[in-house]
């Protein structure tokens, strides 16, 4: 699989760089991050994602700078030209002051594929807000290996579903798409605002509110790589999975990401 890496703006062969072994983001996990990918090979949401990387470091006090904003959008053009086909894109800001940009063959059969999920008990960090974009995710790593699935959803204290390890989520209920609000506790996706707007497109109802625990008529992950996944499996039972309002959602959704990517 053709990969293509970039440490400080200096190409790593085979992936080898040389990053200091007391730098806080190998030390703490003091270090935020961004997923990309690439629509007709140009990045999707740049902007938007710089936006949210940006908040993210700052919050975490990692540099962040015009210089910095300015190597980043250079380095993902970079990566992403050496990939022949289309690609899935990483940056990394550490703790330490680094910078690593990968570019990677993108796996097209991840997006929209069906996935199975645990549900398991999570209530945030008060000090650490769901909006920051962190590498400290052992736990929810672990909670979805534990559980023999692809994915965790995290029910908060209130009896709502927050977002999953990996993803946001959406539920139909009473043919209305739903999904939940950005009150802190999660991490407002950039697929999930772009798919938020393909629904509105198509004239359709999103609520963003508070999403109980419970029957839905679809259910669905939504992230930069699986698109708006269905959810077929749920804590060891038959999940709802997809149906006609996420179907004319994804469809729209992609149509709008190859035009966006373009511009």
């Amino acid at each position: 699989m053709p990969r293509h890496y970039l440490l400080d703006g200096a190409p790593c062969p085979e992936g080898r760089g040389a990053l200091p072994l007391d730098d806080p983001g190998l030390t703490l996990g003091m270090a935020v991050f961004e997923t990309l990918r690439t629509y007709g090979r140009r990045p999707f949401g740049v902007d938007t994602h710089l936006a949210r990387l940006g908040a993210s470091a700052r919050f975490c006090d990692i540099a962040w700078d015009d210089a910095i904003v300015a190597a980043v959008r250079s380095e993902l053009s970079t990566v992403a030209a050496a990939i022949p086909g289309e690609s899935k894109l990483n940056v990394l800001l550490t703790g330490g002051g680094h910078r690593i940009v990968k570019g990677e063959d993108l796996d097209l059969s991840r997006a929209g594929a069906p996935v199975r999920v645990a549900t398991r008990a999570w209530a945030p960090s008060p000090w650490l807000p769901g909006r920051v974009k962190h590498t400290s995710r052992m736990a929810w790593v672990l909670a979805a290996r534990h559980a023999g699935v692809d994915e965790v959803i995290w029910v908060a204290p209130d009896g709502v579903w927050t977002e999953a390890n990996r993803s946001n989520v959406f539920v139909v209920r009473g043919g209305v798409l739903r999904t939940p609000p950005d009150d802190g506790r999660i991490l407002q996706g950039v697929t999930r605002d772009a798919v938020i707007a393909a629904a509105h497109a198509l004239g359709m109802e999103v609520r963003e509110e508070l999403v109980p625990a419970g029957p839905c008529e679809e259910l669905y992950l939504c992230s930069t790589l699986k698109e708006l996944a269905p959810v077929v499996e749920i804590d060891g039972y038959p999940g709802p999975g997809g149906g006609p309002v996420g179907a004319a959602v994804l469809a729209e959704f992609r149509r709008q990401a190859v035009v966006r990517a373009g511009r």
